[in-house]
């Protein structure tokens, strides 16, 4: 490039929407005016500085904020509630700099949460700043004579000093009392009212503050621990004191805008934070810097040993693991920096970081693999709870696999068994064995627990001696299905009978303490034998050591098929399992072929052409032949079959796309694909099936391709591949369809998604319809024959190259990634809960204002297995303390599991995901009158600006998902006050405060639209994940995720196994 060209680029990027100047929070006080800084990296390279300078006051001298705690929040969030912008928190989440001052927020070590509040204070006392020109700072600051790392120069400096309190309100103390105090403060800041006045109530309430940290300017803040009193006291010494102050804000000019010099050649413009891609690591890294945090104070809290052989060596595999994850991270960290640096300096392209994300190498960081680690370190932590318990109580503990005679060989419960009574039986004294597992604490835990004190007793109460021993059966790889007692030494009778253990009986009265009333119910192999005892020692029994290698799991393959209606994709899912199942059509038609889906249609045979109607398969509700040119496959189903026994393949099927239904039946089809997609934990493949003789693609396809890829993010493109069905006719190629496919990649700017032989296959699903109708007795000639076998020849070699293209391919995470459309689904899939909660919290509101607080409403959620809306189920109007309520449930009558399909699509009835129920719970919610406005409010702005981030996606999310919610919940509140002969006075109260909602959603919507709020989708998970930190949202959502699993589970076909006989995969 010359250097006019040069001059050119620069000065287009002097508009300020380009980001020109940069600021920054300070994070190394040592700059001054003319040094220069590494923006890349948020560094300073030197620390020069020089004297022509300019100096004036700030237009607004006095900052504070008070702002509260939220404990879904990530630590380092709050710093931009104190100005970190989306670049320097990035470079502080992946210790690009180290943060000094109030940046040091993030070494706060206690819990936050709605308890904790923060004081920020800045006194900016002046600014300074260099007076340069575009092209010409070399005549006030000379250019740089080496090469240097360097992007920008310090031109401007905020001068100031700031503190931040972070303030733990005492549980014996009222937040509402302590805000006011807080507020009065912070006002009296703002205007520089100094002394800060307050009366003696005030005084002493401030003084019983007392858990406070305090960070701020180096210069002024010698100790993070003192008190609210004494940084208000220093304040105006801290302003007077001109030495106290330091570099608050660096606003920076590009080296490339200042000079001339070609050694600045490099692009000018920074990439925006906000940018999905650079933005995600913030929130991944944050997340797996919350995960770790969370396991190391588990692992610190281990025993450094256990008795058991069985334990150490879990304890050393969890160990192991969890060096290896903190190398993970220091590996990812590193690559992610090095990154980060190149693609702000446009030398990578931001999907870079996806990738590097993606990595498999990183697997062990996955939200999913985290908290399986997570589970695996608490069971241990809990087995050393359980040990210390048992120890405190004189009970012994076995581990099971412990007494193993040869590690080598397969031990069975009644092998343990033997074991066991051999090395105890032969004492004079009385043991009692009590084998369990910690799989029978969890689902027999009130049984458990009544034979953990029965023992107890019985062992206490005891005219002599009695050796209670737990042998512990958790990691044995046969299932102990009840909690058995075992009692020694056996009778001689007993001896003669092999394995006569009984279980224990559930009892269920209450045990009573004294000796004379405890009530046995446990029955045993031999009775107590009143003997004197001794210590008893086990005999030498071989320890186990490490431990078993667990049986390695199969590998899930999913595959999603979408394509135009008609372009057959249910028979390629016939055609593609029988391709697997047999090698060559011969072996077809002698054996016995797959049918997953019931083939109907027409052909015709012989010289005259007559009419043939081949049906093969059975009936499925979910296919409907009846109606041509409306998708055969009415909702999602998957079909899982094993490959070997190390692979396991999950192809999904879908509705087709172009419904003669028109556009709204598309857009339901497209809503229903991407809300089953939501559900699984990874895609290894999207497969287009396209048919190669097109002479257009259909709008309808291009549109839910669009919405496919707002799914997906960038990283997920190389997983797409592209299938032809039918494509004998064009010689196994695209045909007339590959130009058009790639003109529309390259019209819709999506030549990231590949489309060449690697990713595209060719079938021909007609060798499977003519097998169909030779398994129908239709007659064919020998050369269509022979064309048949050929054809089926060659899909079976498609077939084997296309399972061995997406294995290769790395899985595609949907947990991991976050992209605009699902964000809308998952807003979506929160509307109801946040409406119920909202309706909740005016309940409790209306409660608290009748002075009925001694009790407060309370919410169940509770999963639903079929398709259900408010039009379709049986409704209940139940009383539930002062209210009455409606409450939704499948209808006794309705037994058709497909009747909601018949439901209006008017937008007036929503789904129903999960039945919702309330109790009136005898226990005061603890809150106050203006608590529940605030709770209310805030709650509803959140709402509000989830809707708002929706409408700005465009026209296909531009419905409102909490509106026909509300107005049914006032249709229930109307239905019920037109019910005779019942107090309603409550429900009239709770229907008032829903009418203003409407109003209230105004105010809101009008307030974001003045403050031309743009959330970023990390801002937006940011409130989804705030809300979701309430019980009652989280529960209900969980209830949903359970329900949507079960109705997958409905529409899912497992394959018998041993279905696939090609060799290939032996």
């Amino acid at each position: 490039m010359g250097e006019t060209s040069r001059n050119q680029s620069c000065m287009s990027f002097l508009k300020p929407q380009n980001g020109y100047p940069i600021e920054r929070k300070v994070t190394d006080t040592s700059g001054r005016l003319g040094s220069l800084y590494d923006a890349s990296t948020d560094n300073l390279i030197d620390r020069h500085s020089v004297q022509r300078i300019k100096r004036k006051e700030p237009r607004k001298r006095f900052i504070c904020r008070i702002f509260s705690g939220d404990q879904s929040r990530e630590l380092i969030s709050f710093l931009r509630d104190i100005d970190f912008d989306a670049a320097i928190r990035q470079s502080i989440s992946l210790q690009m700099v180290i943060p000094s001052g109030v940046g040091r927020l993030i070494e706060y070590n206690q819990p936050i949460n709605e308890k904790t509040r923060f004081l920020y204070y800045a006194y900016r006392a002046r600014k300074e700043e260099l007076n340069v020109k575009a092209r010409k700072a070399d005549k006030i600051v000379g250019a740089p004579r080496d090469s240097t790392e360097a992007t920008h120069m310090i031109t401007k400096i905020l001068w100031g000093i700031e503190i931040l309190c972070i303030i733990q309100i005492p549980n014996n103390q009222s937040v509402n009392a302590i805000d006011h105090l807080l507020y009065n403060i912070c006002n009296q800041l703002k205007h520089n009212q100094i002394p800060i006045q307050l009366n003696d109530i005030d005084r002493r309430l401030m003084n019983q503050l007392t858990d406070i940290t305090v960070f701020g300017s180096e210069t002024c803040v010698d100790s993070s621990n003192t008190s609210i009193s004494a940084v208000l006291t220093r304040i105006q010494n801290w302003q007077i004191d001109t030495n106290l102050h330091q570099p608050l804000m660096y606003t920076m000019q590009p080296l490339r805008w200042l000079y001339r010099s070609p050694q600045f050649s490099d692009p000018c413009t920074l990439p925006h934070p906000t940018d999905p891609h650079i933005a995600r690591i913030e929130m991944i890294s944050n997340r797996i810097k919350h995960q770790i945090k969370d396991l190391t104070e588990i692992i610190h809290n281990l025993p450094t040993n256990f008795s058991s052989a069985t334990l150490n060596q879990r304890l050393k595999d969890v160990q192991q693991q969890y060096r290896f994850v903190l190398d993970s991270q220091d590996n990812l960290q590193d690559r992610l920096k090095r990154v980060l640096a190149d693609v702000r300096r446009q030398r990578a392209r931001p999907v870079v970081l996806d990738n590097i994300i993606g990595d498999l190498r990183y697997e062990c960081l996955r939200k999913t693999e985290m908290e399986k680690f997570r589970t695996n370190v608490e069971r241990l932590y809990n087995k050393s709870m359980l040990i210390k318990k048992l120890k405190n109580n004189q009970i012994e503990y076995i581990n099971a696999l412990d007494i193993r005679p040869n590690q080598t060989v397969k031990t069975t419960i009644n092998d343990t068994d033997v074991l066991l009574k051999r090395a105890y039986s032969n004492e004079n004294f009385p043991v009692i064995l009590w084998y369990t597992s910690d799989r029978l604490e969890r689902i027999q835990q009130d049984n458990w627990q009544q034979i953990y004190q029965e023992l107890t007793l019985e062992r206490q109460h005891a005219a002599q001696r009695i050796t209670l021993i737990y042998v512990d059966f958790s990691y044995f790889d046969e299932r102990l299905e009840n909690s058995i007692i075992v009692r020694l030494p056996l009778t001689e009778t007993q001896k003669n009978y092999h394995d006569r253990i009984t279980e224990i009986e559930p009892q269920p009265s209450r045990i009573d303490s004294s000796p004379s009333s405890v009530k046995k119910k446990v029955r045993s192999s031999s009775p107590q034998i009143p003997i004197p005892s001794k210590p008893l020692t086990i005999q030498p029994i071989p320890p186990i050591p490490p431990s078993r290698t667990p049986v390695e799991r199969s590998i899930e393959i999913n595959v999603l098929l979408l394509g135009e209606t008609g372009v057959g994709k249910s028979t390629f899912i016939n055609a593609f399992v029988n391709y697997l199942r047999f090698e060559n059509l011969q072996q077809a038609e002698r054996g016995e072929p797959v049918v997953l889906i019931p083939v109907s249609f027409l052909i015709t045979t012989g010289d005259q052409f007559e009419d043939f109607i081949v049906k093969f398969g059975n009936v499925d509700l979910n296919e409907n032949h009846e109606h041509e040119g409306q998708s055969v496959t009415q909702q999602c189903k998957s079909y899982v079959f094993d490959l070997n026994d190390r692979l396991r393949l999950r192809l999904i099927d879908t509705p087709g796309i172009g419904d003669t239904r028109g556009t709204n039946q598309d857009v339901k089809n497209i809503d229903h694909i991407l809300n089953y997609l939501n559900n699984l934990s990874h895609l290894n493949s999207v497969c287009f099936l396209l048919k190669p003789n097109a002479s257009r693609l259909n709008i309808f396809f291009r549109s839910c391709l669009k919405q496919l890829l707002t799914y997906l993010t960038p990283i997920g493109y190389n997983n797409i591949i592209f299938c032809f069905t039918n494509a004998r006719a064009t010689f196994y190629a695209p045909g007339d369809t590959g130009p058009l496919l790639r003109k529309l990649l390259n019209d819709e700017h999506l030549n990231d998604i590949p489309f060449k032989k690697e990713n595209t296959f060719c079938f021909d699903s007609e060798s499977f319809r003519y097998l169909a109708a030779r398994k129908c007795n239709a007659d064919f000639d020998d050369y269509q024959r022979q064309e048949y076998i050929n054809s089926w020849n060659t899909s079976v070699k498609e077939s084997v190259r296309l399972l061995n293209f997406i294995q290769r391919c790395q899985p595609y995470y949907l947990e991991e990634w976050i992209s605009p459309r699902k964000a809308t689904l998952d807003i979506s899939m929160l509307a109801r809960p946040l409406m119920e909660t909202l309706r909740l919290i005016i309940y409790n509101s209306k409660l608290n204002e009748a002075r009925l607080n001694a009790n407060h409403m309370m919410l169940n959620s509770n999963p639903v297995d079929i398709d259900m809306c408010t039009h379709c189920a049986q409704i209940n109007v139940v009383e539930v303390g002062p209210f009455w309520l409606t409450q939704y449930q499948p209808s006794s009558l309705k037994t058709n599991t497909n009747q909601h399909r018949r439901c209006p699509t008017n937008g007036k009835n929503f789904f129903i995901e999960s039945i919702v129920t309330y109790e009136f719970v005898p226990l005061s919610a603890g809150l106050k009158n203006e608590r529940w406005q605030s709770s209310f409010r805030n709650f509803l702005y959140k709402c509000d600006r989830l809707h708002h981030f929706l409408r700005q996606q465009g026209p296909s999310t531009d419905d409102d998902p909490f509106l026909p919610i509300l107005e049914r919940f006032l249709e229930e509140e109307q239905e019920i006050s037109q019910i005779c002969n019942i107090n309603s006075n409550m429900n009239r109260q709770v229907r008032e405060v829903l009418n203003t909602i409407k109003r209230l959603r105004q105010e809101n919507s009008q307030q974001l639209f003045g403050s031309n709020e743009r959330l970023s989708l990390n801002q937006v998970y940011q409130i989804i994940n705030e809300l979701l930190a309430i019980p009652t949202v989280k529960r209900q959502v969980d209830t949903i995720k359970i329900s949507r699993q079960l109705k997958m589970q409905e529409h899912e076909r497992q394959i018998p196994e041993n279905s696939i006989k090609n060799r290939i995969f032996a």
